[in-house]
């Protein structure tokens, strides 16, 4: 055992992930000097600013809904970071979104057969009831237009419930789940959890559509019950012990008030339902819009490259959040590790061959409109990007990745990921997964060919606390965001090191 290995053994501090450096190197062309990797994880180890800078972010500037004051606060605040951290060309990219929101108050109750709070926060960029509104609720699910016919001129002031409980830790899937850009992914099954009986007649599958028709469906719902004057929508939060849930996009606003119910309440009004006698709900929903654009911004840092200049890695992560809670494993946990292998690659002191680049993302939750935004204004030098690393799933772990089917890259991923575990930052095996993950950031990139990936964590709470009031500091696993940090320090510094660029294939049509 090596000098080095015997000290990080001892170390307190990411006690799990920092052992074994004393083994056998990969081979030298795939990887940058053993020296500086171990030295980078040292200093992750000893001088670690990833979770003082979380703790500011979380309490201090708090949630970051984009177009947000709050937001542009972050924004401003890394981009101090960064140039802290001796980073070159720190900036703003501005884009713009079609319209601001602001959340209010949500007032709802059950008035009749009885008398009851019900729990519900307003769904992002869909419209207020301008004061209270009572309504009978209306079972309304359609899976097809030719459904829309059997509810022409019932849904006056109707309030509108989906047929069934979708359960907690089930992703809402009926036509009234009204995805979220392209961000919503499923939330894994809680072990125990039971729905409570269907109170309606289960409403049949959707057909099978592509995110694009079923957003053009959802319109069409919009459209009919604005027609029809339907006062509000309500949704299952899916999650459990009234834990809520949080989505919506300028890219589909709807003037209908749409509510998220916590799971409990969507299955009081299905069991009151069953009674077979009229249930009426009062609201009153207030929200903010603006009239028209709002400029936005993505925070962008580098270390220029020295003799690969115009070749680029980008190590990124979303830093705009919903508004419940604080956006702390979603994602301010992703861009402290970013920010953190920023400064993990600088303090090496060494120059890299091609440049890396640190881009923290806005607009992820309302339809990746940051990356999107990003690669459109950079369309002509995507061929120069070598390969993309985002981190979004919360405070967990990295494991592995989602190889987003790019077959002929996995060589390059299996040498990368075998030096992670060599170096002690993975513990198992890693877990590199063939299949897509579209719901983060990397997927702009590969839609343009880039090999871009995201990375496959430990689950630890996120299924729960995402998008919810429960995402906060003291969800963090301390150790797990230092190793995060790490593993974005070295594969962004071994991929600028490399002598060839990832291989790809064409850019998607």
């Amino acid at each position: 055992m090596n000098r080095v290995s015997h000290k990080l053994r001892a170390a307190a501090i990411l006690p799990a992930m920092l052992l074994p450096l004393c083994l056998a190197q990969t081979h030298a062309s795939a990887q940058a000097d053993r020296g500086v990797l171990e030295k980078m994880i040292l200093t992750e180890r000893d001088a670690s600013d990833a979770v003082t800078n979380l703790e500011y972010l979380s309490d201090m500037i708090g949630p970051r809904l984009t177009g947000s004051a709050r937001m542009k606060r972050a924004n401003d605040w890394t981009a101090e970071k960064m140039r802290a951290y001796g980073l070159q060309n720190v900036h703003l990219e501005k884009y713009a979104i079609a319209q601001g929101w602001e959340r209010g108050s949500v007032e709802a109750r059950v008035v009749s057969p009885t008398s009851l709070p019900i729990f519900a926060e307003q769904m992002a960029w869909t419209g207020g009831t301008h004061g209270k509104v009572t309504g009978k609720v209306v079972v309304f699910e359609p899976q097809t237009e030719e459904d829309f016919a059997a509810f022409e001129g019932k849904l006056k002031n109707a309030i509108i419930v989906p047929s069934a409980p979708t359960g907690p830790g089930a992703s809402p899937t009926g036509m009234l789940a009204w995805p979220g850009g392209a961000t919503l992914s499923p939330i894994p099954a809680f072990a125990g959890a039971k729905a409570p009986v269907d109170t309606t007649k289960p409403a049949q599958p959707a057909p099978a559509r592509t995110f694009e028709q079923m957003i053009a469906f959802r319109k069409k719902v919009t459209a009919f019950l604005v027609k029809e004057g339907a006062a509000a929508v309500l949704r299952d939060s899916g999650k459990p012990h009234q834990l809520q849930n949080m989505t919506g996009s300028p890219a589909y606003a709807s003037p209908i008030p749409t509510l998220f119910v916590t799971h409990e309440h969507i299955a009081l009004l299905q069991r009151l339902l069953k009674r077979g006698q009229p249930v009426t709900v009062e609201l009153n929903v207030k929200s903010k819009s603006s009239s028209g654009p709002v400029t936005v911004y993505n925070t962008v840092g580098e270390i220029k490259g020295a003799t690969k200049p115009d070749e680029v890695v980008l190590l990124g992560a979303h830093l705009d959040s919903w508004d419940l809670g604080t956006g702390t494993t979603d994602n301010g946990t992703g861009s402290m590790a970013v920010l953190e292998a920023a400064k993990l690659i600088k303090s090496t002191g060494v120059t890299p061959d091609r440049t890396i680049r640190f881009v923290l993302f806005s607009g992820e939750e309302e339809g990746l409109f940051g990356s999107k935004a990003y690669v459109d204004s950079h369309k002509n030098e995507m061929q120069n990007f070598d390969v993309v690393y985002v981190h979004d799933t919360g405070t967990g772990r990295v494991k592995g990745l989602w190889l987003q089917d790019r077959t002929e890259a996995k060589p390059q991923i299996d040498t990368q990921f075998a030096l992670l575990k060599n170096l002690g930052l993975l513990t198992d095996e890693p877990n590199i997964i063939p299949g897509k993950m579209n719901g983060t950031d990397h997927a702009s990139f590969d839609d343009a060919g880039v090999p871009a990936f995201a990375f496959n964590q430990d689950g630890a709470e996120y299924g729960l606390t995402h998008h919810s009031q429960s995402d906060t500091f003291d969800k963090v696993r301390p150790d797990d965001l230092k190793q995060g940090a790490c593993v974005l320090a070295v594969l962004g510094l071994n991929a600028a090191q490399m002598p060839e660029k990832f291989v790809r294939t064409a850019p998607k049509k």
